[in-house]
């Protein structure tokens, strides 16, 4: 059976994931929540879809471009080694929560995987996530960080956005599997135009977002802005979606989800799970997966240190906690007085971090453009129900978006 005759069903199926929310939903605020969210994950990672759903309904478990316009093109944006300071591991110690280290190289040659997204998707807190759940180094389709491809767990590409100066095609051959993340475009246009302009003024990246002004000519812009963009978003989309026909090639992923507090560390859970598949990777422990998410995207959510908790999750852990982390077993302790996740929205994408408008205008055109985009992907990727998924909660977002008059 083609894949175009079948409905691909992931794990991650959205009717589990809105039965979960709903119950979430019906509890006190903040009741048994810490506990739930690790008790989820665990359970996605092991059991897939119907055992998380079997687990939430027990009554034994609380709930818990490349554009051509100089202005914004590829020319202006140097391709400089990141920042690494913020690129670390989070450990989950048996008495004492999470530590930060560093990640490492493998020792061993590995089968890499591509961790794909358009521009303004995200991708270095994915990055930073991938290797905190692998304690592996990751690395781009540039090689910015000369670390190779032998040894790193995953690579960031926006092929075929962008070509890594035209060497993607001979780099792919050592690639046989990939995790896709998209991020709505009426979010991530804008999110790479902030970075164009911060390159083109020489700010600080993910300082600024430029003004509004600034946003309506790049996005009227024929060889930069928004139509142009939506091109190049539906080709990344296909060009990945068609790819890796078998999906357990394939793993695909909303920023939205990632970033919310309650899907986030199931997703992050997803991740571990398919980058656990590859020989040679060893993914955390299931219940420290909360955890990790925790300290990598929802660091700025973290409520203040409370004596027991917090504290000792971001301090080091003592000597005799140390020696009882095992290389690749860590573990997370069921705290007494855990944090309470809120449900919504984080601000883990060091977008958040710019000063500047954070609502973009766009006209009647431009989101009917967005709408026709999202229509046409849907009816070529109908059968694989985690991308219809996304699609449609793309669209109903876009259709909630009122119109402006410039």
């Amino acid at each position: 059976t083609t894949n175009s005759e079948q409905n691909i069903r992931h794990p991650f199926h959205p009717l589990t994931a809105a039965s979960m929310k709903n119950q979430i939903e019906t509890e006190k605020p903040g009741e048994g929540r810490g506990r739930a969210v690790v008790v989820v994950a665990a359970a996605f990672l092991f059991t897939g879809a119907a055992g998380t759903a079997h687990i939430m309904t027990s009554n034994t478990v609380s709930p818990l471009h490349e554009p051509s316009n100089p202005l914004y093109s590829d020319s202006a944006l140097s391709i400089s080694k990141p920042d690494d300071s913020h690129r670390s591991l989070s450990v989950a110690l048996p008495h004492g929560g999470c530590q930060v280290t560093y990640a490492s190289v493998s020792p061993i040659k590995i089968s890499p995987t591509w961790q794909a997204s358009f521009p303004g998707s995200g991708a270095r807190m994915t990055w930073s996530l991938v290797e905190a759940l692998t304690g592996i180094r990751t690395n781009d389709d540039y090689d910015s960080h000369e670390r190779g491809f032998e040894r790193v767990v995953a690579v960031k590409t926006h092929y075929p956005v962008k070509d890594a100066r035209g060497k993607f095609g001979d780099l792919d051959t050592r690639f046989g599997r990939a995790m896709v993340i998209l991020r709505n475009p009426i979010n991530a246009v804008p999110s790479y135009f902030n970075l164009q302009y911060e390159h083109q003024h020489q700010l600080a990246t993910h300082s600024t977002r430029g003004p509004n002004e600034e946003w309506i000519k790049y996005r009227d812009s024929p060889t930069s802005g928004l139509a142009y963009q939506l091109t190049h978003y539906e080709n990344f989309v296909s060009y990945w979606m068609e790819k890796y026909p078998d999906r357990a090639q394939l793993l695909m992923l909303s920023y939205e989800e990632l970033t919310d507090n309650f899907m986030g560390p199931i997703v992050a859970a997803h991740i571990a799970k398919y980058l656990g598949e590859v020989d040679g990777v060893h993914p955390i422990a299931s219940e420290s997966i909360p955890c990790v998410w925790e300290t990598i995207v929802n660091y700025k959510n973290i409520a203040p240190p409370i004596k027991g908790t917090v504290s000792a999750i971001m301090g080091e852990a003592p000597e005799q906690q140390m020696g009882e982390v095992h290389d690749r077993q860590r573990r997370l302790r069921v705290e007494e007085d855990p944090v309470v996740l809120k449900k919504g929205k984080t601000h883990a994408d060091p977008s958040s971090l710019r000063v500047g408008p954070k609502v973009r205008p766009y006209t009647e055109q431009n989101l009917s453009d967005m709408l026709a985009m999202f229509h046409r992907l849907l009816e070529r990727y109908s059968f694989d129900l985690d991308f219809v998924r996304i699609m449609k909660s793309y669209i109903e977002v876009v259709s909630n978006t009122v119109p402006v008059n410039d």
